[in-house]
């Protein structure tokens, strides 16, 4: 990996806590200062390999229903983001580092592109951005869960000639879609890539407080 890692920006009043189970996708159960605790989990991912029992979590107050809102858990000697609501905003900081958008002029927000609504439409190009937070034997892999929504912006991106942008959020030697999990989902990915739509995989690592960008990585054969 690079040494030289980018800021990109910080993820202030952060607490440390125990993550103990995950009654639906979007709650966790956490342990803090000797009480159990409700928390909001925004990544609609499986994230089997992170969310364990007894695993060191991050996590802030939130503004909604529930009290409390993870940000990252560790493993494997590393905090991992698994807040996919700061994507967007990390994407944003990743472009400026990326010569692929070193010209750009404009950059609109959530825009409706065919039937789905798509990322970030740049200089009229549609960009989707996808998380990752799988990684077997040094390989990145997406999605962790079958994913009907992200076959369905892939196809959109490959009809419009978009971009796609998977933001590793783990330390990993590559990227590759993942078969076993959305032959779907990897198999539009393949298509896409036949088809000259510019896909980027970038490193992005969490210290804690601070998130930065790393450098690319490359892909597999796919």
């Amino acid at each position: 990996m690079n040494n030289i890692k980018k800021p990109l920006f910080e993820i202030p009043d952060l607490m440390k806590g125990a993550f103990l189970s995950r009654p639906n996708r979007f709650i966790g159960e956490i342990r803090y200062k000797g009480l159990n605790e409700t928390a909001h989990i925004h990544d609609p991912g499986r994230l089997k390999e992170l969310l364990i029992e007894g695993a060191e979590i991050l996590f802030a107050h939130s503004n909604g229903k529930l009290k409390y809102y993870i940000k990252a858990v560790h493993t494997d000697d590393e905090w991992v983001l698994i807040d996919t609501a700061l994507h967007s905003k990390i994407a944003l900081k990743v472009f400026e580092y990326l010569p692929e958008f070193s010209k750009v002029k404009e950059i609109r927000k959530e825009v409706k592109i065919g039937n789905s609504r798509i990322d970030f439409l740049i200089d009229n190009v549609p960009l989707e951005v996808k998380g990752v937070s799988l990684v077997k034997d040094g390989i990145a892999l997406f999605p962790d869960a079958p994913t009907e929504r992200g076959a369905r912006h892939v196809k959109e991106i490959i009809e419009h000639d978009g971009t796609i942008l998977f933001l590793v959020v783990r330390k990993a030697k590559s990227f590759a879609p993942n078969w076993e999990m959305d032959p779907k989902f990897s198999k539009n990915l393949s298509d896409a890539r036949k088809n000259g739509i510019k896909i980027i995989a970038v490193q992005i690592s969490f210290d804690g407080k601070l998130i930065y960008y790393c450098q690319k990585i490359p892909l597999t054969d796919f």
